[in-house]
């Protein structure tokens, strides 16, 4: 079991705790009770965005890709290699299990697994998570933004939104820019503990400078932006599937994307606790006819259909992954012919 899977099994004893606590303090029989008469196709078609969601961003991994040329072999940085799209499709989606780990940078699993799959070295690919993610909190701030438009007294939320964007343009600024990220890492590489860390994070400056340029980043923010605006819908459809709720569209717009900002912006793996709490309190304040229940039951099928949804259709991909024996063999002979700044964390590729 790699470091990155234990971790993701630490996300989710995570996850099955914070529930387990929201059933103990709230009434877990009037929280059945409120789904009595819930409408549950809204489900259905929750988790169908969250499925066209998954297809946008898995476009945005092959623009990234594309725009490193890592297909071509990144001008002469590694071997050429045939990627084909459903290896590259099962890799993305492989990475979705990592969902559950702080801030999602778990994610650089799809690196380690193209390295394993296709020999392209670690540190080529491993920003695409970073850009990935720059990208996402953009967006997610634009659609609070968006939100805020049309509910009434959500103005006091515009400074925390606001300090939101000065943080991600602020790490939009450092890592994009060479000489920035290459004296922040020359600054940690002094430090104990992280000191190795960052001389081994060296190889991710030129990738960073290509990714975070700013029209790539406003692609990918832009499709960002569709992508969780689809969740957001999807929340929409869950939250007025309860009998007697009254939400305006662009309220779960706002709902959802400030929530889901503030679990980023956490850290904790997932956003778990800090997602779920905030958007069962602010619903419950903010939606007409939503009692405590309904706003614990709505938090959590939303987030069925979106963050444990994502990571059922990962550990499927990565199961399926790991069990290529093709891959399998070419990974083992990775691990001895890889130079030590490309290699990944470790992993074990048996099934």
């Amino acid at each position: 079991m790699s470091r990155l899977l234990r971790r993701t099994l630490v996300g989710v004893a995570v996850g099955v705790l914070v529930y387990v606590v929201a059933l103990l303090v709230f009434d877990a029989r009037e929280i059945a009770a409120s789904l009595t008469d819930f409408a549950w196709p809204a489900v259905g078609l929750a988790l169908l965005l969250s499925s066209i969601n998954y297809l946008l961003r898995f476009w945005k991994w092959e623009l990234a890709l594309g725009w490193l040329d890592v297909r071509g072999g990144s001008g002469g940085l590694h071997e050429a290699t045939e990627l084909s799209l459903p290896r590259s499709l099962q890799i993305y989606l492989a990475g979705l299990s990592m969902s559950v780990t702080p801030g999602k940078v778990g994610e650089v699993l799809r690196s380690a697994l193209l390295r394993a799959s296709n020999g392209v070295p670690f540190t080529r690919t491993a920003m695409v998570v970073v850009a990935d993610r720059l990208s996402d909190l953009i967006a997610l701030v634009l659609l609070a933004l968006l939100g805020l438009l049309g509910v009434s007294g959500a103005s006091a939320y515009l400074p925390h939104i606001l300090a939101a964007l000065v943080l991600v343009i602020i790490g939009v600024v450092i890592l994009g820019t060479p000489r920035l990220f290459g004296g922040l890492l020359d600054l940690l590489a002094k430090l104990p503990v992280v000191g190795n860390l960052a001389e081994k994070a060296r190889g991710l400056v030129d990738s960073s400078a290509v990714l975070l340029r700013l029209g790539y980043l406003v692609i990918l923010s832009a499709i960002s932006v569709v992508g969780w605006g689809l969740e957001c819908i999807g929340y929409w459809l869950i939250l007025t599937a309860f009998p007697g709720v009254e939400a305006s569209v662009l309220l779960c717009v706002f709902l959802w994307s400030a929530t889901t900002l503030i679990g980023a912006l956490s850290f904790l793996p997932g956003g778990l606790g800090a997602t779920e709490g905030s958007l069962g309190v602010l619903v419950a304040r903010m939606a007409v006819g939503v009692g405590e229940s309904v706003a614990v039951a709505s938090t959590f099928l939303i987030r069925a259909c979106t963050l444990w949804y994502g990571e059922l259709v990962g550990a499927i991909a990565l199961a399926t992954f790991m069990r290529d024996p093709s891959t399998h063999a070419d990974a083992i002979d990775l691990d001895g012919e890889a130079p030590p700044e490309s290699d990944p964390p470790s992993i074990d590729l048996d099934p």
